[in-house]
């Protein structure tokens, strides 16, 4: 996808978000970007085919122990994108024997397969977005991290870095998870509501701790895919 469409993409989320929050479901999942994305690509790719299914057939299938890897991925999709009762609970019952080969697969159709179960129970249209960090609600889990241009810093600094974190997210309807003082970096887990603009707020952040001193590089680290520790900080904030 373009970086214009993506932005484009977002910025009517951020509305559809703002207006109807409830229409916005985020995936709570730690599972890797990158398998999420591969598993929407293929939710998508098999939603374009028109074919009825035998879910018992596709079932037994899924575990039978000669079925290749891809097929298996297969058969979890489609299992998710039914809808049904009965296939959801055959979703449930194979993430319980799963193996370490499929198990995030299984988990992440069994997960989804549940979102798509009450959509059609409740009549319900919602928006579902995934990332690395998964979120609750409307509200993405981000983690961003500020870099101290000393080699640490004060008790009086970590007070004012601290408070102003609070301050900014609560006055966004955001709710901070954990802060971390590690070396010259803070390092805070938040949930941010997806209509809130985080550039914007991270700079608001940045440039208020900086009246109390300047002791805040400008440089800020910010990703909702992983966690981060400080030997890739220092990697990153080098460069």
């Amino acid at each position: 996808m373009k970086k214009r469409d993506q932005e484009e993409m977002m910025a009517k989320m951020r509305e559809i978000a703002l207006q109807n929050p409830e229409n916005i479901r985020i995936i709570e999942t730690s599972v890797d970007a990158n398998v999420q994305i591969e598993f929407f690509e293929t939710l998508q790719r098999l939603a374009d085919i028109d074919e009825e299914y035998n879910i018992e057939a596709l079932f037994s299938e899924l575990n039978c122990e000669e079925t290749a890897l891809d097929r298996k991925k297969d058969i979890l999709a489609t299992l998710t994108s039914l809808g049904e009762v009965e296939s959801f609970r055959l979703l449930e019952d194979y993430l319980k024997i799963a193996n370490d080969e499929i198990k995030t697969w299984a988990f992440l159709a069994c997960q989804q397969g549940r979102m798509f179960l009450e959509s059609k129970l409740l009549e319900e249209s919602k928006i579902y977005i995934a990332s690395g960090l998964g979120g609750s609600d409307y509200k993405l889990r981000y983690i961003f991290a500020f870099a101290s241009v000393n080699e640490d810093f004060s008790e009086s600094q970590k007070g004012v870095v601290k408070g102003e974190i609070e301050y900014f997210l609560k006055k966004d309807d955001g709710e901070i998870e954990n802060v971390n003082f590690l070396n010259k970096y803070v390092i805070c887990t938040a949930l941010v509501p997806l209509y809130v603009d985080l550039v914007e707020l991270i700079q608001q952040i940045v440039e208020e701790i900086n009246q109390y001193g300047s002791f805040l590089r400008e440089n800020v680290f910010l990703t909702n895919e992983k966690m981060v520790n400080v030997v890739e900080l220092n990697e990153i904030f080098d460069k």
